[in-house]
């Protein structure tokens, strides 16, 4: 079978998983591994190589420096790639980040592996400048490009910013029979101290700064002074992060509205807690796997209009679309679900689940991504 090895450069962080682990364990669980055999190169401890050591794939640990200022720890970086071709001779590499993107291109020319075929997954929206080098990392070096949105695409290449070739748009998928609709959980209502007829707005998304809870707890504040129902609001952080939000949370005068979540290993059971969710990202974020993780188990979703969030909710059919940074619009929309009826909130679960069905499957990326492994590998034969 053909050898990919998929990197990824984020370092160790206590808590730290995301979306780029997601997107590895998306591709490597997926039906790609009938016809490719995958290892891993990530930061030792990293989300990315523990997920590796846990499947027993072959995993190897790799800083992937990118700043300027690292030039030695550039150079150990590239030599420990080669280290790495060595042991395991992998047939492409599939590369989920601009710094091991880096490191995989100085290895490939200096140590003319020219005959090794790259694939760059651009996982977060972000413009490349259109100069000498970049023209030479992204369009001649690398021969595939993903992109997991259209509009992510669209903005990344707006204008004069760079348009790589070869580049595909392959949407995220996930896993719709492990992320299905289930009722709330009786042991985790106790554990997080609420009623089953508590009305929970929630992310699954953590809570860092383009994230914007802070626009939801501004947003809650604000339909709460206009009379809108009790409800509770579940947020999932590491500890700094909660210990923020808590104080943002005082000053608005949602301390006890608030539920905080730090970690659990099967984040289902308490998102089954959950009776709508929210994503009011302004930036960076592509497409949310999370967003689609809620949407797969049947929940509503409030959405900002960026990037490729708006290919995930379509508005008033299964969950509201608002104006990044407008918190008198998330505060309509609390107010709007607030006041459905039963039978209609849960014609909105019903959706959710539906555009799942429809568009989220881990079978539609899996085939996507091999079609983009194959016609890289042509292209690296032809002499791209």
């Amino acid at each position: 079978m053909i050898k990919v090895l998929q990197t990824n450069f984020h370092p160790y962080q206590e808590g730290q998983s995301g979306g780029h682990t997601s997107y590895v364990r998306s591709v490597v669980e997926s039906k790609l591994s009938n016809e490719f055999t995958f290892a891993i190169a990530a930061p030792e401890k990293s989300a990315v190589w523990q997920y590796g050591q846990k499947l027993n794939l072959p995993t190897f640990a790799c800083d992937f420096p990118g700043n300027i200022r690292e030039i030695p720890q550039i150079i150990r970086a590239v030599r420990r790639f080669e280290e790495i071709y060595r042991e395991w001779k992998p047939d492409l590499i599939h590369l989920n980040g601009s710094r091991d993107q880096s490191i995989a291109v100085w290895w490939k020319h200096f140590y003319g592996h020219r005959n090794v075929p790259l694939v760059r997954a651009h996982l977060a929206v972000r413009c490349i400048p259109d100069n000498i080098y970049h023209r030479w990392c992204y369009n001649k070096m690398v021969e595939g490009h993903i992109y997991i949105s259209h509009s992510a695409k669209n903005i990344s290449q707006a204008g004069s910013f760079l348009k790589p070739p070869n580049s595909r748009v392959i949407a995220v998928g996930v896993d719709l029979e492990h992320w299905q609709p289930q009722p709330k959980d009786p042991a985790y209502l106790e554990k997080y101290g609420l009623k089953p007829d508590d009305f929970v707005f929630g992310s699954h998304a953590g809570m860092g700064w383009h994230k914007r809870t802070d626009l939801f707890l501004q947003g809650a504040a604000l339909a709460l002074k206009q009379g809108c129902r009790p409800f509770k609001i579940l947020l999932r952080g590491k500890s700094y992060e909660m210990e923020h939000s808590a104080r943002l949370a005082a000053e608005l005068g949602l301390s006890a509205n608030m539920v905080y979540v730090q970690y659990e290993p099967d984040p289902r059971c308490y998102l089954s807690l959950i009776d709508v969710g929210f994503l009011l990202s302004e930036a960076i974020e592509a497409i949310s796997f999370a967003a689609r993780e809620l949407m797969s188990m049947g929940k509503p979703l409030i959405s900002t209009n960026y990037a490729g969030l708006v290919e995930n909710v379509d508005d008033g059919l299964n969950g509201r679309i608002v104006e990044c940074g407008n918190a008198e619009d998330v505060a309509e929309s609390i107010a709007w679900f607030l006041k459905l009826d039963p039978a209609k909130l849960d014609q909105l679960r019903k959706n959710a689940r539906a555009k799942a069905e429809a568009v989220f499957g881990i079978d539609r990326q899996a085939d996507g991504i091999a079609g983009v492994y194959r016609k890289a590998i042509a292209l690296n034969k032809k002499g791209f």
